[in-house]
């Protein structure tokens, strides 16, 4: 019998993976909102790809309210900020024998899921992808020739459930990366992204943008050092083979890359800056590390953030 899977959310990232795997004939559900229930049914989930091919594909969806049994794998791929009563809605869904694989940035989650559903129940991952949902006709566009997912035990090494989502490897049509040391696979993603989006907020701009400055690399690089020192301080060095990649794409003159943090402050939207950027802080912190780059996005946020809860009051 295969894997049932609940995947919560339909935005850019849940309804890619979601929707490739339901495209290879997964058993797959997605929990949503009824407004985006309704879209589903409507019109199925539609994927255009500027890299691979686009597809349309029918779609099975629940509502909280419609929750009935538990299921062997939940894809949690929801904003940080929806962390918490994402938890609470999953809930009923998780049972002795579920795993819960978060694709969420950052190291935060792992803590918090833990903490609510037991260690035992919660996987290390993360993804690598360029995707959105429009938000308007629902469709996802995908801008990027990358689709992977990285996941793993926390704890190291292997095990049964890791080898059983890794067997949908030659059967789906994205990238499922088994790691034995996932702990670090985020690490370095969480890094890297800390670091970019510390930047991009704090310019408002593109790495393009940012290295057509006087001070540019210095200001990318800097971010990026703060990082790898805090990662390396508690006992999870970013290799320098690692670096030497980041280092290359905040040197790339012309670059269109931001982070998605930047695409939601300059929408006026709420951000994960708390969870990605604060956390790094808090832990730097800990850690002894001053971070001054960083404290200073992360009081940046803040105030952006007040100001969206300003408006929506």
């Amino acid at each position: 019998m295969g894997l049932r899977i609940l995947v919560f959310g339909a935005g850019g990232v849940g309804a890619y993976f979601g929707g490739r795997l339901a495209e290879a004939g997964c058993d797959v559900t997605f929990l949503v909102r009824p407004h985006r229930q309704a879209q589903l049914a409507e019109r199925g989930l539609i994927v255009k790809s500027d890299f691979f091919d686009d597809f349309s594909v029918p779609v099975q969806t629940v509502t909280a309210d419609q929750m009935s049994g538990e299921y062997d794998l939940v894809l949690l791929a929801c904003k940080a900020y929806d962390l918490g009563s994402a938890m609470d809605v999953i809930a009923p869904a998780v049972g002795a024998q579920t795993t819960i694989l978060p694709l969420l940035n950052g190291m935060k989650q792992v803590d918090l899921l833990q903490a609510r559903f037991g260690d035992d129940k919660v996987l290390g991952g993360t993804c690598y992808i360029g995707a959105k949902r429009d938000p308007d006709t629902g469709d996802i566009s995908h801008f990027g020739d990358f689709h992977r997912i990285a996941y793993g035990e926390m704890a190291g090494g292997m095990s049964a459930r890791v080898e059983a989502f890794a067997a949908l490897n030659d059967t789906v049509k994205f990238d499922i990366d088994a790691s034995p040391n996932v702990s670090q696979v985020m690490w370095d993603k969480f890094a890297m992204l800390c670091a970019m989006s510390s930047v991009n907020t704090l310019t408002r701009g593109t790495v393009g943008e940012i290295l057509d400055t006087p001070s540019g690399h210095e200001f990318l690089t800097a971010a990026l050092a703060e990082c790898r020192d805090t990662a390396d301080a508690l006992g999870h060095t970013v290799s320098d083979k690692v670096i030497a990649t980041y280092e290359k794409m905040f040197s790339t003159q012309g670059s269109k890359f931001a982070s998605s943090m930047l695409r939601d402050v300059l929408a006026g939207n709420r951000t994960e800056g708390d969870h990605i950027i604060g956390d790094m802080v808090d832990r730097a912190a800990a850690a002894g590390l001053h971070t001054p780059i960083l404290l200073a996005a992360r009081a940046g946020l803040a105030v952006h953030e007040k100001k969206v809860a300003e408006a929506a009051s």
